[in-house]
């Protein structure tokens, strides 16, 4: 390349970054306010299970796991018998491990809670900050809106033991991070993580409270 050629091929390349840059941040901004969507979502069944409960009920539609409207049904009388629980303290440093992993996974088409480092969910809340006390992940992929992201996960629609519900209705949790974002099977996936406690990495502020709960 001749010296005449280095600098006007160095200014089509920042000017094609812009475009690209300008392209995706309607997706980047969306993906942020979908995040936060599904973690208020998530905080208004907890505070108020008896009025998501008819929420589920109006809105929950066919479910695909194999048990359809027995399931929705169940549902139902969970979040009507539910006690209210506090919100969950949303986390930047588990926000950023949960959208490392749809980062990774998303773009191969990826299932499951491993990485492929190995890495499962506590250890990507390591990267950013410390995990306090029990952790868990919730994932769901095809979905682009928060309230339908949250009502699946409730129903919990063939896994027999609802463990996706017990995650957003667990009383040892009280820190939550949440990332949402392209996947290649199914279009989109949320991965959303919680714990006892979180104490974030740059600054050491706690997220939450910390509780005396045994890692997992």
């Amino acid at each position: 390349m001749t010296p005449w050629h280095q600098p006007c091929f160095t200014e089509i390349v920042k000017f094609l970054t812009r475009l690209l840059v300008l392209a995706l941040a309607p997706l980047a901004v969306h993906a942020s306010d979908l995040s936060e969507q599904v973690l208020a979502e998530i905080n208004l069944a907890r505070t108020a299970p008896q009025q998501y409960a008819q929420i589920v009920a109006s809105q929950a539609g066919n479910s695909h796991g194999g048990e359809g409207d027995r399931a929705v049904a169940e549902a139902v009388h969970f979040l009507q018998k539910a006690r209210p629980l506090p919100p969950l303290t949303p986390s930047t440093g588990m926000s950023r491990g949960a959208l490392s992993y749809v980062l990774e996974s998303g773009p191969t088409g990826g299932r499951g809670h491993r990485g492929a480092d190995g890495s499962l969910p506590w250890d990507r809340m390591a990267r950013f900050g410390r995990q306090i006390g029990q952790a868990g992940e919730n994932i769901d992929y095809g979905v682009h809106d928060a309230r339908a992201i949250v009502i699946r996960l409730i129903v919990d629609d063939g896994v027999r033991d609802r463990g996706h519900r017990k995650n957003i209705f667990s009383s040892s949790y009280h820190v939550a991070g949440a990332a949402t974002g392209y996947h290649a099977t199914y279009g989109a996936m949320c991965v959303i993580d919680f714990a006892g406690g979180y104490v974030e990495g740059e600054h050491g502020r706690v997220a939450a409270r910390s509780m005396p709960f045994s890692m997992l």
